[in-house]
């Protein structure tokens, strides 16, 4: 019997929150608190079924929706090797936003900021009221709290690359899980996952800390990168291949040595067209290459003609099989 990996939970708890805050039944707001603050994974989960919902308007509720979602579980337990929620959050945001086109918005919250979401193969940039800069990444959401004694920026999901404008009186702090990082003029990127956060640092210093305690973890310099592990110790700062870490910026995906499972998800941030890795077996090799983001089939055809490799093509997915 399938055992459901533990974000399949979140996922459809969060979308449970989604559909009774927004869909105008009663809802509990006590026991949604209690939820969001019980794991950091909760508000990353939750923040996705939100956009997905806003995207579906006053189609949320019906039966094609609810097919869809059942699709891309039935696709998840497809996938028992090599599981990612992105690759399952991009193909339910992807079939539904096909017809709309992208997604950019902005909303408040009161004493939250301003929340800012890009959708399934849209990238933006945006120019903040101290002349920072920030390119979002697909999928990602965001929320900006400027004050005249602070900046602070709440990395929720996904990846955004920050170019700072100096101000040593109010340094940028970006919250991504349990991390914080500071900047006062610097560029840099942050990825967030589910369970860890990822910092590239191209040009200045910054200071990473634990958001709790505010204990320095590292000082990182130019050319750095560094992986941080939910729960675990941070490690130390490692040289980096920016070209290839921040070549998203340009469109492109540059794979070294990467799971094929792995690489699939990230073409599927960007195409409403799924990698879908069928087999265990392929799901472990290892690929390297640099790809278009959005050209899945490129993708796809690449891998055939250097492994063995049968796909299985519908309208919104392309499955990877081992050729007899």
């Amino acid at each position: 019997m399938f055992d459901p990996p533990r974000q399949i939970l979140i996922d459809e708890t969060a979308a449970g929150w989604a559909a009774r805050r927004l869909g105008g039944a009663a809802s509990d707001e006590a026991g949604f608190t209690r939820w969001l603050a019980d794991d950091p994974a909760h508000e990353e989960a939750y923040a996705r079924a939100e956009a997905v919902w806003r995207l579906m308007g006053e189609g949320a509720g019906t039966d094609g929706v609810l097919t869809l979602r059942r699709e891309a579980l039935q696709r998840a337990r497809a996938r028992r090797s090599g599981w990612s929620r992105r690759a399952v959050a991009a193909g339910v945001v992807g079939a539904i936003a096909a017809p709309v086109g992208g997604l950019w918005w902005m909303r408040h919250r009161a004493g939250q900021g301003a929340l800012f979401q890009t959708a399934l193969g849209e990238q933006r940039t945006l120019t903040l009221s101290d002349g920072s800069r920030v390119t979002m990444d697909a999928l990602t959401v965001m929320r900006v709290r400027y004050t005249a004694e602070a900046r602070s920026i709440d990395l929720v999901a996904g990846r955004a690359y920050f170019e700072v404008a100096h101000d040593a009186s109010r340094p940028l702090r970006v919250h991504a899980g349990p991390r914080t990082v500071t900047a006062v003029g610097t560029a840099f990127s942050v990825r967030r996952e589910p369970r860890e956060t990822t910092v590239v640092l191209a040009e200045g210093k910054v200071a990473v800390s634990d958001h709790e305690s505010a204990t320095v973890l590292a000082v990182m310099r130019p050319g750095q990168s560094l992986l941080m592990v939910d729960g675990l110790q941070a490690g130390r700062p490692a040289s980096a291949d920016l070209g290839r870490l921040l070549a998203w910026r340009q469109g492109q995906m540059i794979f070294d040595d990467v799971a094929l499972a792995d690489a699939a998800a990230e073409m599927n941030r960007y195409s409403t067209l799924q990698v879908v890795v069928a087999d265990p077996r392929l799901a472990r090799l290892r690929i390297s290459g640099r790809f278009y983001a959005g050209q899945s089939r490129a993708f796809v055809e690449a891998i055939q003609s250097y492994f063995p490799v049968r796909a299985k093509s519908t309208a919104t997915t392309v499955e990877l099989h081992a050729a007899p």
